[in-house]
């Protein structure tokens, strides 16, 4: 084959033809189905109840982390006060207990509003009264 064979305008031949598979494919999307796209909506929903209920919620263990977050602002201080900080956490002996529906709630509350205030191992009066509002809205 020679260059002299090979047509000049070869090139416009292949952009003709991709303006009409661009061209069929936006007059093909209104005809598509409402099923396909119901059915792609109930399968993440679903996907999404499912991960809910294995427990792939954003919240996990809220006892295990509230205590965890109280503990982290303690360490702040040295001696003494710290060893004070870390006493005055409340503890739940009982893992049925800390696994309860009502103190998970409550300890969703403290995880979502603590606010560590490093000098004195507590939270911020405003975190204080944060938690407090969340956990008196629970009821």
């Amino acid at each position: 084959m020679t260059k002299a064979s090979i047509r000049v305008d070869a090139d416009l031949d292949a952009v003709s033809r991709g303006r009409d598979v661009l061209g069929h494919a936006l007059r093909e999307q209104p005809t598509t189905p409402k099923k396909h796209t119901v059915a792609r909506a109930l399968q993440r929903w679903w996907i999404l109840l499912t991960l809910a209920a294995c427990g792939g919620g954003k919240h996990g263990d809220t006892y295990a982390k509230g205590t965890q977050v109280q503990e982290q602002c303690c360490e702040h201080l040295q001696g003494q006060p710290r060893d004070a900080c870390l006493q005055k956490i409340v503890r739940v002996s009982d893992a049925d207990v800390a696994k309860s529906k009502a103190n998970q709630q409550q300890y969703a509350c403290v995880v979502e509003h603590f606010t560590c205030d490093a000098s004195t191992g507590q939270p911020t009066p405003a975190s204080a009264q944060a938690q407090l509002d969340c956990i008196q809205d629970l009821q």
